[in-house]
Formats: structure tokens, C-alpha cells, sequence
């Protein structure tokens, strides 16, 4: 990811000596900042790649480039989705197909493909979800479906994949308001008002847990909210 969480989660696996392969699909210019100022920091260190993931062949040539520069992976990180609502009466296949695949079928597909090159370092993957895949989210019901079949995968994955590769999820809470300013002040509180630690969550703090979960050699098949006690009131 070049933006929001995902920007964060690849500088920080950064500072730990990582070398970076970076998605992107329209963000090209926050990708390619991204990318320089990671350079400037270590040479040889990030790598930037396009794929529209509503398209096969995008993916696929993604994952092509991946697997061609790259023997071996350590970490594996499914953050790419989409976010919408969905209200029942209005929502239409397309809009099921685009959130199903791009928040489950795509991180599926995407751990088929690189299963052999986690395999060789006892690579994890992680998998981004949502805290509030168990109690819903009104106008959500399709985003959150698709999440909870997310973590889903992780469960079972995690036990295909043992030993050689682990498989865990975050789930974040209210992070960074959405990119297109559709909450108003009030609805921005009340959302607030629910966290038991009275504030967002930081990207930066998504970044260590994800950090964390790459080096816990015995923790796998598990899904850790990271929402402020949102999800526990």
C-alpha cells in the first residue's frame, strides 16, 4: 500500500532493514514518493508495483514480476481493498463482486501464488480485516461479509500452510477517517465517544502490530483487534 495504513506498515518494516515490494493500483504518485524517499534512505530497498486487483491479468502480471526479482519472501501483507457502503435495498452484484474480491478472493489468490517463495524463509503473511466484523456496521453488511471471510481464510490457511508459513489477521478500528469526507462532526464523536481509549488509532501503531506478528515465531491462525476497546464495549 502506498497510502494511509499500508504507506505506514512499509516504512516501518523499513526502518527494520526490509526490503520493500509496494503495491499500488491508481496512487501511482504517492508510490513513487514513497518509493524515493525510501531509497534516499537505503539503495536497492523498494520496489513499486501496479495492479488493478478488479482485473486478472493485472494481477497476475503483478504477481509475475513479484516471483521473477524475488527468490524468497519474509512477510506478506494483504492490505489492498475496497471500502463502501452498501445499504441492502440498493446494493447491486457488481458492487458485491468488487468488495468480495478484492477483500477475499484476491488475498486467497495472491497466497496461492507466492506460497513456494514464503515457504523458503518460514515466511508469514498477515492479513488486514476489520474490528467490526462481528458486530456489524449498518450499510456495511457486504464490506463486513467479505472481511469475516477474510478471517476466515486466515483460520484455515493457517493450518494448511504449518508448519512453513504463518498465517494471522489485524483487525483495526477507526484508524484514519475515510479518504471522502462523508462523516460530519457529530457522527465523527459519537464514533469516538465508542472507543474505551477516547481516541483513533494511528497508522503507525496498525504498522507495529503487523511488525510484531512478523516476528512471533509461535502465534498463527489468529486475528488481534487493534481497535482502542471499541469492539469489547
Amino acid at each position: 500500500g502506498s497510502k494511509r495504513i499500508g504507506a505506514s506498515i512499509a516504512e516501518y518494516f523499513h526502518e527494520k532493514s526490509y526490503k520493500i515490494i509496494l503495491h499500488f493500483n491508481k496512487s501511482e504518485e504517492e508510490a513513487k514518493k514513497l518509493q524515493d524517499k525510501l531509497l534516499s534512505r537505503r539503495k536497492d530497498s523498494c520496489e513499486i508495483i501496479q495492479a488493478d486487483f478488479l482485473k486478472e491479468s493485472s494481477i497476475q502480471r503483478a504477481i509475475n514480476s513479484v516471483l521473477k526479482s524475488n527468490k524468497s519472501l519474509d512477510v506478506l501483507v494483504n492490505n489492498a481493498s475496497s471500502y463502501f457502503p452498501t445499504p441492502l435495498l440498493k446494493a447491486n452484484k457488481d458492487e458485491w463482486n468488487n468488495l468480495l474480491t478484492t477483500n477475499a478472493s484476491v488475498p486467497f489468490f495472491i497466497i496461492q501464488e507466492l506460497k513456494l517463495i514464503l515457504e523458503k524463509n518460514k515466511g508469514c503473511v498477515i492479513n488486514i480485516s476489520d474490528s467490526m466484523t462481528n458486530s456489524g456496521v449498518k450499510d456495511y453488511s457486504v464490506y463486513l461479509a467479505a472481511k469475516s471471510a477474510l478471517e476466515s481464510i486466515t483460520r484455515s490457511l493457517a493450518r494448511e500452510l504449518a508448519p512453513k508459513i504463518r498465517v494471522n489477521a489485524i483487525a483495526p478500528g477507526v484508524i484514519l477517517w475515510p479518504e471522502k469526507n462523508i462523516l460530519d462532526e457529530e457522527r465523527k464523536q459519537k464514533i469516538v465517544n465508542k472507543i474505551s481509549l477516547g481516541r483513533l488509532g494511528k497508522p503507525s501503531e496498525i504498522a507495529a502490530v503487523a511488525y510484531y506478528l512478523s516476528q512471533a515465531d509461535y502465534i498463527t491462525g489468529q486475528t488481534l483487534k487493534v481497535d482502542g476497546g471499541r469492539s469489547s464495549l
